[in-house]
């Protein structure tokens, strides 16, 4: 994974809220057998710069990127 962008609220993430955030998405991983992580990683759109879920990023009201 690249170095984070800076529209990405995951990226701009405290480092408590980011370990906080990890392990309610490993125990979610573990409860369903991977299951979620698969479906993540095959159903949503992924940011080409930090690799985080499109949706996680700031966007202006028409929809572009705020930079």
């Amino acid at each position: 994974m690249a170095s984070g962008c800076r529209d990405c609220s995951t990226c701009t993430k405290s480092g408590l809220g980011t370990l906080a955030q990890a392990i309610v998405v490993g125990v979610l991983y573990l409860c369903t057998l991977g299951i979620a992580y698969l479906a993540k990683r095959a159903v949503r759109r992924h940011c080409p710069q930090c690799g985080h879920v499109l949706s996680r990023h700031a966007r202006r009201a028409d929809g572009s990127f705020r930079d």
